[in-house]
């Protein structure tokens, strides 16, 4: 099934700062829905898939025309004093199904199957494109995280400094604070790796265009569905692969029709002349093509196309709602867990407390230290909740590209 998701985002002012999500709600509604659009525009994937359904198109419109008419012409050698004779001819097979329009209705939906297959491939790269742009808004916001990370672990070594030289310090307690700011200098570097990767990502899939997304903060107007099951009514009508296997149905019914009037003689009707050189004729001609032997089985043929389109139908409709409800229900329990974790979070923000306290001695080196690594552990967990939580959302979401 295919997946893809959709995350509007807010832009922030610098990838140093504190992400709040309250900050930039009135700029939240174009970063992620601008990239997503300029992916569409250059992604070479999706320039291809364009051409072939547009090459399949003018295929499809062949298949709704008349046979090609015949020319005939003969020239014979009499012998003497008979003279030669010239025989011209021209003629155009007539069939039911091409009369009546049954073949130009099944070239309408062929070439709906074509922007079917493109709207298939267009929500995949769109999807991943999504995705990556998810885990790039969590990168973003775990550096600005870490960022403030580093300017207390700077802030924590030149304390020391200053204590060592004016004697209210020794240099363990130095060097413990050096080796901790190595530390948060390693996990920013990281993440960093992390950032260039996904945004090397997002260049390939934008045909090479660098893309640029600053932003630490989902959109706070993307949310859960309320209720599943209307909600499925109106996904299940969207999504391109139930409408193909939909579509693959209808196509193999109106296949059916026409294999139906196979059997219905075909008429050839045409001008035919024979000169020779004491007489001319000149008139019309008129064929019947009597298909004994060139439809047999064809009908059969199509009902069971038919009946193999039916159970691909049935299949792909009970697997997408099954993973639906499957992803539906997963995306709600990482919603409360991930809500869960950022209010316990703020609740137990003590960071510049535990600073102000180590600087005035009131707590060791070690109890800073091991405060503030389970703080910065639990801020990661949360981000990483939140990242699955809006990752959860856009494979829901996905046909809503």
């Amino acid at each position: 099934m295919i997946n893809m998701n959709y995350l509007n985002i807010n832009k922030l002012l610098s990838v140093i700062c504190i992400c709040a999500a309250t900050s930039f709600a009135a700029t939240s509604q174009t970063s992620t829905e601008s990239i997503l659009r300029q992916i569409e525009e250059n992604n070479p994937q999706l320039k291809a898939a364009a051409a072939e359904a547009d090459a399949e198109k003018i295929e499809n419109r062949s298949g709704a025309l008349l046979e090609n008419p015949e020319f005939e012409f003969n020239y014979l050698w009499g012998a003497d004093g008979i003279g030669n004779r010239r025989d011209f001819r021209v003629t155009q097979a007539f069939d039911v199904a091409t009369l009546t329009g049954m073949k130009s209705r099944q070239v309408a939906g062929q070439n709906e199957m074509s922007a079917l297959k493109y709207k298939s491939e267009r929500l995949s790269v769109l999807l991943e494109a999504k995705q990556a742009c998810i885990d790039l808004i969590y990168y973003n916001a775990l550096k600005a995280e870490l960022s403030t990370h580093l300017e207390q672990a700077q802030t924590l070594v030149n304390s020391f400094e200053k204590r060592l030289k004016a004697g209210g310090a020794n240099v363990l307690d130095l060097n413990k604070a050096k080796v901790h700011l190595t530390a948060v200098r390693g996990q920013i570097s990281q993440v960093e790796v992390e950032r260039q990767t996904l945004l090397a990502t997002l260049k390939s899939l934008n045909g090479g265009q660098d893309i640029i997304l600053d932003d630490c903060v989902y959109d706070l107007s993307d949310n859960l569905p309320a209720d599943f099951e209307s909600w499925y009514e109106s996904a299940s009508k969207k999504n391109p692969v139930l409408q193909y296997v939909r579509q693959e149905v209808t196509l193999g019914r109106k296949q059916l029709s026409i294999d139906k009037t196979a059997w219905v003689p075909e008429l050839t009707v045409g001008y035919m002349s024979e000169l020779t050189t004491a007489d001319k004729f000149r008139g019309v001609t008129v064929g019947v093509n009597i298909p004994l032997w060139s439809n047999a089985n064809k009908v059969k043929q199509s009902r069971a196309k038919i009946a193999a389109a039916e159970s691909r139908k049935t299949a792909a409709e009970q697997q997408f709602y099954f993973d639906l409800l499957a992803q539906y229900n997963r995306a709600a329990s990482l919603k409360a867990n991930s809500e869960l974790m950022r209010s316990s979070l703020s609740e137990t923000d003590s960071r510049d407390y535990l600073l102000t306290a180590q600087s005035r001695g009131e707590i060791s080196m070690i109890e800073y230290l091991v405060e503030t690594d389970q703080y910065y552990e639990a801020l990661e967990q949360t981000l990483s909740a939140e990242r699955d939580y809006h990752q959860a959302l856009a494979q829901l979401n996905a046909v809503e590209l």
